[in-house]
């Protein structure tokens, strides 16, 4: 199994930089080219958004502008002990979305390998209600060759179940690795919504219409403002308590659609001799509640806070100082099983020692740290 490391994720290769992806706190996968030497800036960038979409029907689908609260976000970073190979997880909730009619989790998972120019990402829905529930499930791509949208062809070829978005500058592609596709829509920017004037931002019934979408779109020249590829998966089945959907995707951009297709050849190969068990939950879930020592401490202003769950459950972490006040709570809501990391920051606090509780399903946990100004 990997081990926690400080390594960097973006960008992940330390010496050629040909092949460089974020995952912003949105969960919004980004791809950006290095070739030139390393990659330099925003204007390198190919692949603009890339994240999937939940829906439980025409009224609500999660989505990264609507739902996740960036403040709960979890993080973490790992390495294999000769770094060669670089993880990134995120696990995004719905608590910024006001009123949302479910609590549901989204697990995102990129995999990074050095000196290669292709990513894998793990894109999931956790079910973290007490009753069961079904959703329709997508994968959203949206271009931005070399920094700019639009005047692209959108692509699906069926014989490979790759979508590729392309023009005479660049290409970009994705392809499932573990499931296929139930049906792939391909639209112009200006077909995503009907608002006026057009927003990037679309509605949930828009984004419905475009998930539940069973027929295979084969092509779509776009306009100056670029376009959408969806990569539907249909229904998740019944997913009871702490159960999860998830689907492995590879993702790339080249100079061209050989160059994709040879990368997107690599990534199927890497996936098919590495072991992703290592990223199942069942592998990777603690077996017990703990509450971990921050770091660093002592501290000044800010600090990482981190716990480990065995299942899903509410919880509850909150900070005091040494008389009991609460100064600061920093998670409050349901949690998947896994590791969590919240960050404390304490710029407005005096220095002095400060306790952290961690309350899970009645069940309280404490540690002391120290802020040192």
């Amino acid at each position: 199994m990997p081990e926690k490391s400080d390594a960097q994720f973006f960008p992940h290769n330390d010496t050629t930089y040909t092949f460089v992806s974020t995952t912003n706190a949105f969960g919004r996968i980004q791809s950006y080219d290095g070739e030139d030497g390393r990659f330099e800036s925003a204007d390198d960038k190919m692949i603009d958004r890339f994240y999937q979409l939940a829906g439980l029907n025409s009224n609500y689908v999660w989505n990264p502008n609507d739902d996740p609260d960036i403040n709960l976000i979890d993080t973490l970073y790992y390495a294999t002990v000769d770094s060669v190979e670089y993880f990134r997880e995120l696990v995004m909730d719905n608590s910024f979305r006001s009123n949302p009619p479910i609590d549901i989790n989204i697990p995102t998972l990129v995999r990074m390998f050095k000196d290669e120019a292709f990513g894998l990402a793990q894109l999931g829905v956790t079910n973290v209600e007490d009753s069961p529930l079904e959703f329709e499930f997508s994968v959203l791509l949206r271009g931005k060759i070399w920094n700019v949208f639009g005047n692209e062809t959108y692509e699906y070829d069926e014989s490979t179940g790759r979508i590729y978005i392309f023009n005479s500058n660049g290409a970009v592609g994705i392809q499932a690795l573990d499931r296929n596709p139930t049906g792939v829509s391909l639209i112009d920017f200006s077909d995503y919504d009907s608002t006026d004037p057009l927003r990037d931002n679309a509605r949930d019934f828009a984004r419905w219409d475009e998930i539940t979408k069973t027929t295979f779109d084969s092509q779509v020249s776009v306009g100056p403002d670029g376009g959408w590829a969806f990569m539907n998966f249909g229904s998740t089945g019944e997913l009871t308590t702490g159960e999860s959907y998830k689907v492995w995707v590879a993702f790339t951009h080249g100079a061209d659609l050989d160059v994709v297709d040879m990368r997107l050849d690599a990534a199927i190969d890497k996936y098919n001799t590495i072991d992703t068990s290592i990223d199942d939950e069942q592998v990777n879930r603690p077996n017990k509640i703990e509450l971990n020592q921050n770091y660093p401490n002592p501290f000044n202003p800010s600090t990482n806070i981190s716990f480990n769950l065995p299942e899903v459950a509410d919880v509850n972490l909150s900070v005091f100082n040494v008389l009991g006040q609460k100064v600061a709570t920093l998670v409050d809501g349901n949690r998947a099983a896994g590791t969590h990391t919240a960050i404390f920051d304490a710029s407005r606090l005096n220095s002095g020692m400060y306790i952290y509780r961690l309350t899970v399903n009645g069940q309280s946990l404490s540690r002391t740290m120290m802020l040192v100004k």
